[in-house]
């Protein structure tokens, strides 16, 4: 049995090393004893379970001696002692010292079947545009060569359901019931088949990490770069995805290359539900025949880059010849890098374990977050908070693997704009484009940052031209509908825009 170690420490991110991998989000349960879903401490009361209550603390007699009557008195404050203080209960955990997860996703794995979501409505005559998911197109053709579909093909069935159906409904339920054939397929509760670019798709859990704005924003900024490049259409070109999550960044992007280069791209993800779901849509959009082929998914933590370290296979999570294809494109260096990196700092403590061999291991007993709360879903924890690195570590694994012409796209949160400066600085690469976005016009400040930055070479210097900084682009309009700017960015990555200020 391993043997905790007396010396304990703070660390900013999660230590690199076995135990990186452990969990999909070290520290962020408030109890080791408890299952992962007794949720993060309380942010309130830091896992006290009661509160400090100034209004009840009273006098029980005046100056004179007499019972007090209303007389407050303000003891409950610093330097009182314990006896003289009233307590009450916490009103964000209701003493539980710990925040349960949302209702919403409860609701959704206790009583709600999978779904197939309703594909987005389309304008009249509207095309559209980017490769065709392998899903589609096997369930199209399937409708169009049997009148019915066989119980072995239920799952297009419900696809070719989904995406013609006429009614508002949200789309289409599904049973639980697992396809081998079909590893898309939401067979679990609280699951959902939802639409990403084009008629891609991507799976996601209710009430759970799912894609948003600034996604699609860094993938779009990516394509175009990309694009602009100068690069020959169907020459090779080697993609990375840093920290793909579900895998929205990494697929989307992925949509607007596949079709004019012959691509090679790659995904590294840690969390494990992560990988897994991130695979699973991979099989809707390219099929699963096809994972490795052109798109992969490694599991592993990206900071292992930086130290040249090869990532571990565990619990079979990766496919050795995907993981050798991966280590020779690594080797050739990579033509285009994205990441989206988690916006909040956390403080980690942690303890050393011995393993037996007189070597230890940093295991992490606790995650305290310093802006803000600590997401109740343990999907969401590490895509927003800071468990495996920040926008530096994001900067020092691109540096490593960019190859000397390559790109990295990021995006970053607004508060956080010196630090992706100072952080590409520190990893020699050099910012050649900013593109600050508002999430509604007449916003004083800016939401998020999307960076365009490649390695220095050796006679580049340092600038601080303004001229790379563009025009924010706003998301929605002061009346809440899309911009025509957004408007036009959505339908570049086949997305209709509708509900459009003008």
């Amino acid at each position: 049995m391993p043997q905790m170690n007396e010396m304990s420490s703070i660390e900013r991110y999660v230590p690199v090393g076995t135990k990186s991998l452990s969990s999909d989000a070290p520290g962020w349960t408030s109890n080791a004893e408890k299952s992962e879903q007794g949720g993060p401490t309380c942010w309130k009361c830091k896992g006290q379970q009661k509160l400090v209550d100034k209004k009840a603390c009273t006098r029980k007699q005046d100056r004179n001696g007499n019972p007090a009557k209303k007389i407050k008195v303000k003891v409950c404050k610093a330097g009182a002692s314990a006896s003289e203080k009233s307590f009450k209960t916490c009103p964000v955990c209701y003493g539980k010292g710990s925040i349960p997860p949302k209702k919403k996703e409860m609701s959704s794995l206790s009583s709600q079947l999978g779904m197939i979501t309703r594909k987005r409505k389309y304008p009249k005559n509207w095309k559209c545009s980017g490769p065709v998911a392998h899903a589609v197109k096997a369930a199209e053709k399937c409708r169009n060569e049997e009148s019915t579909f066989d119980n072995s093909k239920r799952p297009l069935s419900f696809l070719y359901e989904a995406n013609t159906i006429e009614a508002n409904d949200a789309g289409v339920s599904v049973p639980s019931v697992e396809y081998e054939d079909y590893p898309w397929y939401p067979s679990n509760k609280g699951e959902q088949m939802c639409n990403l670019v084009g008629n891609w798709r991507i799976l996601q859990r209710v009430g759970s990490h799912r894609w948003t704005t600034d996604d699609i924003v860094t993938a779009y900024i990516a394509i175009q770069h990309t694009l602009k490049e100068g690069q020959t259409p169907n020459q090779p070109l080697r993609y990375l995805d840093l920290g793909c999550g579900n895998g929205s960044v990494l697929q989307m992007t992925s949509w607007g290359l596949l079709n004019k280069f012959d691509l090679k791209a790659y995904g590294i993800e840690a969390r494990s539900e992560a990988a897994r779901f991130a695979r699973r849509s991979l099989s809707f959009n390219i099929g699963k025949d096809d994972i490795g082929k052109r798109i992969s998914v490694i599991r592993g933590d990206f900071r292992d880059l930086e130290r040249d370290a090869p990532f571990e296979s565990i619990e079979g999570d990766n496919d050795p010849e995907h993981l050798d294809k991966f280590y020779r494109t690594k080797g050739e260096k990579f033509d285009l890098v994205t990441g989206t990196p988690p916006y909040f700092q956390v403080d980690f403590n942690t303890v050393d374990l011995s393993n037996g061999t007189g070597e230890f291991d940093r295991a992490v007993t606790s995650a305290v977050i310093n802006q803000g709360g600590m997401p109740t879903s343990i999907q969401s924890a590490p895509a927003r908070c800071e468990f495996r690195g920040g926008i530096e570590e994001y900067c020092k694994a691109a540096a490593t693997i960019l190859s000397d012409d390559g790109i990295f796209v990021v995006c970053e949160n607004w508060l956080n704009n010196k630090r992706v400066y100072e952080g590409a600085k520190s990893a020699g690469l050099k910012m050649l484009k900013v593109y600050p976005i508002k999430g509604k016009s007449g916003r004083k400040e800016n939401l998020f940052g999307v960076y365009v930055l490649k390695k220095k070479s050796d006679h580049t210097k340092d600038e601080t031209n303004q001229n790379i900084v563009a025009e924010p682009l706003s998301v929605r309009s002061e009346c809440g509908k899309w911009t025509l700017e957004y408007a036009a960015l959505l339908e570049s990555m086949a997305i209709p825009s509708k509900h459009v200020a003008v």
